[in-house]
């Protein structure tokens, strides 16, 4: 396929899209309540232009990708920016659309949305390197400085995940779709345990899945009983129209969260919480609509508020029933 249908995939594929075990019998949850603990930029200024990715490190500093102002930025634990790096071009530690990130003990990973490979930038926001790809990557997750997990946008490697090392060199791979030809079908974000567990939420698809480490599928769930898929010839291209699931993010007990789409009651923004099992456990719902939800060591969700100008951070209670 011609590079510039490539361009068309990522391109239609951010629009509409926009790092303890669990107990088995947890049982379900009742209401969950969120608590507003951090709230970074506003409309009133320029600290946030269009936040696309969040990461924090164990030490609460936060790291975000800024589309809009082709930057990365660091904010330490009560949002006071700290440093910006990038600015617009193709060079070494420069942008053109800072969007996934994700990070390590050690390193922070950026994926431009119009540049195959990821981005290496030590904790102080240098730029170190860029791990190259010959194809365009469509969504990471980093497991170990030594170890990254990809999807890549191409027929070839469609529906299928590839672990890689700093080099780009394929570590191991394995196969989690088999009968679509559709790569845009295949589209998913991944969360990875702390057992190598693989779980995948699918962007077009009322699927939910989980793989063990070599491959081996455990189970299937679908939480919106949506078996057709509506499609659209957009430019010669039979697309999927509608985002079924928008993320996929775990806490510190393993449980899974994922945030709906266009089908969901309240379109992004319910997210659905399941257990290790696939267990449904709860469904709350953000106040405003997000492109994703994060987690990080300490269990506070992020997610986005004012068409991401605005990145919210909240403490999570439940209660059991």
């Amino acid at each position: 396929m011609k590079i510039k249908n490539w361009t068309l995939f990522i391109i239609v594929l951010s629009l509409m899209i926009g790092c303890q075990p669990q107990k088995k019998n947890e049982g379900r949850l009742g209401n969950v309540e969120l608590e507003e603990v951090l709230s970074i930029g506003s409309i009133d200024d320029d600290v946030i232009f269009m936040w696309s990715g969040v990461a924090a490190d164990d030490g609460g500093n936060i790291y975000v990708t800024d589309m809009m102002d082709y930057s990365l930025k660091k904010f330490d634990p009560s949002g006071r920016l700290l440093k910006k790096a990038g600015g617009k071009g193709e060079g070494p530690g420069e942008f053109l659309a800072p969007l996934a990130l994700s990070c390590s003990f050690k390193r922070i990973y950026v994926k431009d949305q119009y540049e195959p490979g990821i981005m290496v930038f030590d904790k102080d926001l240098n730029f170190l390197r860029k791990i190259p790809s010959k194809m365009y990557i469509s969504g990471f997750k980093v497991i170990s400085d030594e170890c990254i997990a990809v999807t890549y946008l191409s027929v070839l490697m469609k529906g299928k995940i590839y672990f890689i090392n700093e080099a780009g060199q394929v570590l191991r791979k394995f196969n989690y779709l088999t009968k679509d030809n559709n790569v845009m079908m295949g589209q998913v974000d991944m969360e990875i345990d702390a057992d190598d567990n693989v779980y995948l939420a699918y962007t077009f698809q009322d699927r939910i899945e989980k793989y063990d480490a070599e491959g081996n599928k455990i189970w299937t769930r679908n939480l919106l009983d949506r078996k057709k898929v509506e499609k659209k010839m957009i430019r010669g291209l039979n697309l999927p129209v509608q985002v079924i699931y928008k993320t996929i993010a775990k806490d510190s007990k393993e449980r899974l969260y994922v945030l709906g789409g266009g089908l969901s009651k309240n379109k992004g923004r319910d997210v659905y919480v399941l257990n290790q099992e696939g267990e449904h456990l709860t469904t709350f719902t953000l106040a405003e609509d997000s492109h994703l939800i994060y987690f990080d060591s300490r269990d506070n969700l992020y997610a986005r508020a004012n068409s991401g100008v605005t990145l919210k951070k909240f403490k999570l209670h439940f209660q059991t029933t």
